[in-house]
């Protein structure tokens, strides 16, 4: 993963705000045509970057070190493993989904030619969140990705797993079990941090919850 990611191009979209889209599923094969755009150059060459940096990263002989992708939401800073991030990506407009949109769910958007469920973190876990996002984060497997939106990324940092510890009791139940550990970073800006590191796999069954 970059250690910076890239900067939104565009005005960030309201989440709640976008126009739903039509029920039927030839309406759908209509949005799924519009929104399938081909890809920029840069964004190809960035993505390739990306790939090509987690694939060097994953032949490092140093197995005492994780890499783990900063993100806030609102006024909580989080992490994941970063090896469990698909993509970070500039916001993009996001699609309502009649009957199925909910204060978790926010409906579809088009992130990097792949049509994507988005969700938002900061309710799903009762988290207070802003007006508005910078980017997206794409996580899960093949088949089963959702995107949500983080208010600022930081970006990559690279801690000795020995420093991942396992997540109190309160912090556990605070985020609705999603915690893999904690980290608490030293010398950084906000003193000695303390990172809450999710676990993917169950960061998206809580996304998945939300339109069963």
């Amino acid at each position: 993963m970059a250690d910076t990611p890239e900067q939104p191009r565009s005005a960030e979209p309201d989440l709640t705000t976008e126009q739903p889209l039509a029920q039927s599923d030839q309406a759908l094969a209509r949005m799924r045509r519009l929104l399938d755009r081909p890809l920029s150059q840069r964004d190809l060459e960035e993505n390739t970057r990306l790939v090509a940096q987690r694939v060097d990263e994953s032949r490092g002989t140093d197995q005492g070190v994780s890499s783990i992708l900063v993100f806030r939401i609102g006024a909580e800073r989080l992490a994941l493993d970063a090896e469990a991030t698909h993509r970070v990506v500039p916001i993009s407009p996001v699609r309502r989904v009649p009957h199925r949109s909910n204060e978790t769910f926010a409906g579809v958007a088009n992130i990097g030619g792949e049509l994507l469920l988005v969700a938002r973190l900061g309710p799903a876990l009762g988290l207070s969140v802003q007006e508005k996002s910078s980017h997206f984060i794409v996580i899960g497997g093949v088949g089963a990705r959702w995107a949500f939106a983080a208010d600022v990324v930081e970006g990559v940092r690279r801690v000795r797993r020995a420093e991942l510890v396992a997540p109190p009791a309160t912090v556990r139940h605070a985020i609705d079990g999603c915690a893999q550990s904690v980290y608490r970073e030293p010398h950084s800006e906000h003193g000695h941090a303390l990172l809450t590191v999710l676990e993917s796999a169950k960061v998206c069954a809580l996304f998945a919850r939300s339109i069963a």
